[in-house]
């Protein structure tokens, strides 16, 4: 995580060098000012989303502390908890929109969070400065303010806000107080923005000098819903680090590609990544990894907006923890029982080889965990109760073998490398997708 920050801290002196907001690419008021918002908020999709956990700092892969040179000061919360400080916060929506409302939630909450003064802007996917002249104020119920209690996620008003698919944004908001534990997600591999403790508020910092402090994690954040009048509909992508981009550096993730190739064909389609890294299908583990997918998936997949499908995409932590294949599959068939009684429509990917040392496949992996992969590919592959399946195993194993293609991984062979993500994003059948999920 160490390396990751640097190679970051590196890149945004680059592109502080190129930096050039707005433009072309600036929201256009009288565009915004024609959006009927009564329409938006009754048509709302979900264009962007994390999965939310910890409390923080509970979660995989937690930044150390340590200061790097030639990057900027990593975050702190003494007592782990944000007292009177901003945060602003970088997105990439898989989708563009006309209107937009921002979801900040507190899950692992156990007081009231009092949200001021949120916004949403075009942003820089290496700074925390933002497009001034594109920043919009958001409010919760008229006011511009919002409190979140315990365990619950507030929705902010639906605004007038035009943004391109894959464009980067920067939501901004003000901690009044102590905020208690806090809920986030640890990795978002790519750089966000805090305000050092007891700040106040800076959300009104277009230039970013006020906001000190960088993070991997996106804090609090856990979803972007936009109005778009040509939107077919939402698609979660549900899983574990491979879907939640372990090591990728700025949306190089399978999702980002699935992504890329809905919006070059003119689909209309969202993606949203639920991934959580260590998370597991089963109770098989806790804590860090987040909840296991049997408890989080009416919340991260069935309570999201306008979602029309799914990609359950997850189990290779349930082998590494020595769970066997049929307490995998049943869980699964719940999960598909769940997404049918909700009527979304249903793909399965298949789970990839392995060779790891670190996560738990050595030392008994090919002799007792291997047979159990193949029980689960050999079922995800032959089931009649879902709609298609994206091959993943097929993609990244080495021709004719079971093995990793080490070509398509990063050193630990567990997790793909960029060339593994975009192969992984290109396997999926967009034709058939479409048309068995009736987002055509």
């Amino acid at each position: 995580m160490k390396l990751l920050l640097k190679a970051l801290g590196l890149m945004a002196v680059s592109a502080l060098l190129g930096a050039c907001l707005g433009g072309s690419g600036s929201t256009s008021p009288s565009a915004a000012s024609r959006v009927d918002l009564r329409e938006a908020q009754a048509n709302m999709v979900g264009v962007w989303s994390t999965a939310p956990y910890g409390p923080y700092p509970l979660g995989p892969l937690t930044q150390e502390n340590i200061p790097l040179p030639g990057a900027p000061e990593l975050a702190n919360f003494p007592g782990d908890q944000a007292v009177n400080r901003s945060f602003r916060m970088i997105i990439n929506p898989t989708l563009g929109g006309q209107a937009v409302r921002i979801r900040l939630s507190n899950l692992m909450g156990t007081q009231p969070v009092r949200f001021e003064n949120i916004s949403i802007a075009k942003g820089n996917p290496l700074l925390p400065i933002i497009d001034e002249a594109t920043q919009v104020a958001l409010t919760v119920n008229g006011r511009d303010f919002g409190v979140a209690m315990p365990g619950q996620e507030l929705i902010t008003d639906v605004a007038a806000f035009e943004f391109g698919a894959q464009e980067d944004l920067a939501v901004t908001f003000h901690v009044a107080g102590e905020s208690g534990p806090m809920t986030w997600h640890a990795v978002s591999f790519g750089p966000q923005y805090i305000s050092p403790h007891n700040s106040g508020d800076v959300t009104d910092d277009s230039v970013g000098t006020s906001f000190q402090q960088v993070s991997v994690g996106w804090f609090f954040i856990s979803g972007l819903d936009a109005f778009n009048p040509e939107a077919k509909g939402a698609i979660v992508a549900i899983g574990d680090s491979i879907t939640d981009g372990f090591m990728q550096v700025l949306n190089q993730r399978w999702t980002d590609r699935l992504a890329t190739r809905l919006n070059a064909q003119n689909a209309n389609v969202a993606v949203l990544n639920q991934g959580i890294n260590s998370n597991t299908v089963t109770n098989a583990r806790n804590g860090f990894a987040g909840p296991p997918l049997i408890e989080r998936f009416q919340r991260d997949v069935l309570d999201r907006a306008g979602v029309k499908a799914v990609v359950i995409f997850e189990g290779t932590n349930d082998l590494g923890a020595d769970v066997k294949a049929e307490p995998v599959i049943q869980a699964y068939q719940q999960l598909i029982q769940q997404a049918r009684s909700s009527g979304l429509c249903v793909f399965m990917g298949t789970i990839p080889p392995r060779a790891d040392v670190a996560f738990g496949w050595f030392p008994d992996g090919p002799t007792v965990k291997e047979p159990e992969r193949q029980k689960i590919n050999t079922w995800i592959r032959s089931t009649p109760l879902i709609d298609g399946v994206v091959d993943f195993d097929k993609v990244l194993a080495a021709p004719g073998t079971p093995l990793p293609n080490a070509a398509l991984y990063i050193p630990d062979l567990l997790h793909p490398n960029s060339l593994g993500f975009t192969a992984m994003g290109d396997e999926v059948d967009i034709d058939a997708m479409l048309l068995r999920c009736n987002l055509n």
